[in-house]
């Protein structure tokens, strides 16, 4: 029996391997969290050790992902109602006999995951009644869900002396008086003690982190004596349509991706071919019975690793040559020795102070594991570095460079902000690996440095920041042409997503629009803080239990040509022409509409987003308070500071969607949603699209002031 100094939770022991012991650290206790929160806030140490509480997969053009240590460090600055349900969540999450998850720390993460893990017991309840019937056996399921670990502790090691017992859910298993301990969503009982085990995943793919989740539990169980045969995850199929002929869906493609392609193969859709039906009283109808889930196709067991290549290995496979790479006794016993350093000791400093990120372990393309430390001028640990302030402009804010690289640059610079450099070829600031420049040849970099310099020259004369980009003026006034014509439909959509697909037509995730918003530039003579100037179109679904869909096609095609064909400008067009195409394809009577506004969509952020495809710079408009983002948390505040969402009780994206969820799932009362929520969803959907005619009223102001 190896020596553990503290136990090792499988939530820590998949941070330490997949990502950083300091990391794992953090966030294996409350007490060593606050220890790091502490010293954040003393300017000892600046950490990334936060799980981003906005879902990133699909970016969304109206959110600022928040950083889940940040925002415990502010929690005081919260409104209170925010913190209270903020810190009750937070606490019942330090309760996970697993360990702290903070990949499940929101509602709808843990709700999906609950949701997905039932039907993957019923995809093996149907699995088994099918081998008895063909095998002609009597085998039968056990289900623990509903016990703690103690009790399923007790009930498992029974179960095991039952032969009749082939697959047992919520399995649970400890180690060396507890030091390890874990739960096996779905474990299957061989003769012999030999088994297979089953993790389930509410991802449609494979990632690093779900094989160190795999191999903590094979770990345990051949610790006591089992032989594990075999070990996969089981995760949704995302191209699974409920109700709806998937299979036409090609492998190598997404569903998102084959509503591009079939939108690509039709020729550009004129006016004409929509003008009678988009000037009539059409009616959308909505499919009134939900089609059953097909679990044999939701429910998607993979062997294969994480990782793209058709040719890769097996997770077995992949255990197998890890245990012949590493001791694994001896990666325990590391980080068990790790997760003993005291948060009151001044070990515990020195250890975070670290410049590597220690016991990460990385695969290389061939599939050869090995520890990432070492090369300290490369992998430079972002997760805690020297003190700085990242809302000061600086290297950390450059775009789109890699993390570790910034780190890096940080580390072994004389600073880590702007105002101390004359020039980014300053000798103080470290070359890469190839002794390359970092800087010097990056555009983003170089932009966002000449405007922050600028600032500092001219600190009292915003006109001398070169906001507008000096080396772009033809550009711009190109991308500005294009809104020249009027009438322009500024447009924002809403979404909410499940695991399980909600309704007829929806695969896993699939964006669900509940309500839009717009707003009509109809003539030159608009302004934002006159209403009358511009015409505004709203929807909100306002049924529970109901596809929103049907109603917002019928709505939002009637709405966006009330004034004849126009421009249609979306924040981040990707997301809304997406939503857009996916209506097409499951809903063909509508598409030629619907795919009208997508060709004549244009984006927003191409004055803040570059594009290499398009030969298009970033930060065509830079100013210093967007910090090297281009969300429109960030820019619409920063070009005019009087305009923002703070007055809204739904000022977020993620909160309308999660908001809306519950409505349509019945946990919202319909009296409480139609009083004091439905408003409040209405101005916030409303402010997004009122912040884009800003933007480009600013913008235009901007322009303007260089011929003044």
């Amino acid at each position: 029996m190896i020596k553990l100094k503290t136990p090792v939770n499988k939530e820590t022991f998949k941070l330490a391997l997949s990502e950083c012991i300091k990391k794992a650290w953090v966030w294996d206790t409350k007490n060593n969290f606050e220890y790091a929160v502490n010293l954040y806030k003393s300017q000892q140490l600046t950490f990334d050790v936060g799980a981003m509480l906005e879902d990133q997969e699909e970016f969304d053009e109206s959110a600022v992902a928040i950083d889940l240590f940040e925002a415990y460090a502010n929690v005081d600055k919260m409104p209170p109602s925010e913190a209270q349900e903020f810190l009750s969540a937070w606490n019942q999450a330090w309760e996970n006999e697993e360990g702290f998850d903070i990949d499940s720390f929101k509602g709808e993460p843990i709700e999906d995951g609950l949701a997905f893990g039932h039907k993957v017991q019923e995809y093996f309840d149907m699995l088994n009644i099918f081998e008895n019937k063909t095998y002609q056996t009597n085998f039968k399921t056990l289900n623990l869900s509903d016990l703690n670990f103690a009790n399923s502790l007790d009930v498992t090691q029974k179960a095991l002396l039952d032969d009749k017992v082939k697959y047992i859910y919520e399995a649970a298993f400890s180690y060396n008086n507890e030091m390890l301990k874990t739960k096996c969503d779905v474990i299957k009982i061989k003769p012999n003690k030999h088994v297979e085990i089953y993790e389930a995943k509410t991802t449609s793919k494979v990632k690093k982190e779900h094989f160190f989740d795999i191999v903590y539990q094979a770990y345990i169980l051949e610790k006591l004596g089992f032989i594990v045969d075999n070990i996969f995850i089981v995760h949704v199929n995302g191209n699974y349509v409920r109700g709806w002929d998937y299979n036409k869906i090609p492998n190598n493609k997404s569903f998102g991706d084959f509503a591009k392609l079939v939108h690509s193969s039709l020729p550009p859709i004129k006016y004409d071919e929509i003008k009678e039906m988009v000037n009539s009283d059409f009616v959308v109808s909505s499919d009134n019975e939900l089609s059953d889930l097909d679990l044999q196709a939701l429910v998607f067991i993979d062997e294969l690793t994480w990782g793209t290549k058709s040719t890769r290995k097996t997770l077995f496979e992949d255990y197998k040559t890890f245990k012949s790479t590493f001791d694994l006794d001896v990666v325990f016993s590391t980080i068990s020795n790790f997760l003993s350093i005291d948060s009151n000791s001044e070990e515990a400093l020195e250890m975070l102070s670290n410049l590597t990120c220690q016991v990460k372990i990385e695969k290389s393309r061939s599939g050869i594991f090995n520890y990432a430390g070492g090369n300290e001028t490369y992998n430079s640990c972002f997760h805690a570095m020297k003190w700085f302030d990242k809302y000061t402009p600086g290297f950390w804010n450059i775009t789109k460079l890699a993390k570790k690289n910034k780190s890096y640059i940080i580390n072994n610079s004389k600073s880590p902000y702007f105002k101390d450099y004359e020039t980014l070829s300053d000798h103080s600031i470290p070359l890469n690996k190839k002794q390359v420049s970092f800087l010097e040849t990056n555009q983003k970099a170089l932009r966002m440095f000449e405007v922050y310099k600028a600032q500092k020259e001219h600190p009292n004369d915003i006109n001398k920041w070169k906001i507008i980009d000096p080396n772009s003026i033809d550009l711009i006034k190109n991308i500005l042409k294009t809104y020249s014509h009027t009438p322009i439909y500024m447009y924002d959509f809403e979404t909410s997503k499940w695991a399980i697909p909600r309704f007829n037509k929806t695969n896993s995730y699939y964006q669900v629009p509940f309500q839009y918003s717009i707003d009509v530039i109809i003539n030159d003579k608009f302004d934002y803080n006159d209403s009358t100037t511009m015409p505004h179109y709203d929807f909100l679904s306002n049924e529970v239990n109901v596809d929103p869909r049907p109603k917002f096609i019928e709505n939002f095609i009637k709405d966006s040509f009330k004034h004849g064909p126009g421009v249609y400008v979306a924040y981040n067009e990707s997301f809304e022409k997406g939503v857009l195409r996916k209506l097409a394809l499951l809903y063909p009577e509508f598409a030629k509409p619907l795919l009208y506004i997508v060709e004549h969509t244009i984006d927003l952020m191409d004055f803040f987003c570059g594009s290499d495809k398009n030969n298009r710079p970033y930060f065509l408009i830079y100013h210093p308070n967007f910090l090297g983002s281009y969300s429109i948390k960030k820019t619409q505040p920063s070009l005019d500071a009087n305009f923002s969402y703070n007055d809204l009780v739904i000022n977020k994206g993620d909160k309308a969607s999660e908001t809306f969820r519950n409505f349509v799932d019945k946990r919202i009362p319909i009296d409480a949603w139609n009083i004091s929520i439905k408003e409040g969803m209405l101005k916030y959907c409303n402010r997004d699209t009122l912040a884009m005619v800003v933007i480009l009223k600013r913008i235009k102001e901007l322009m303007g002031n260089i011929y003044e």
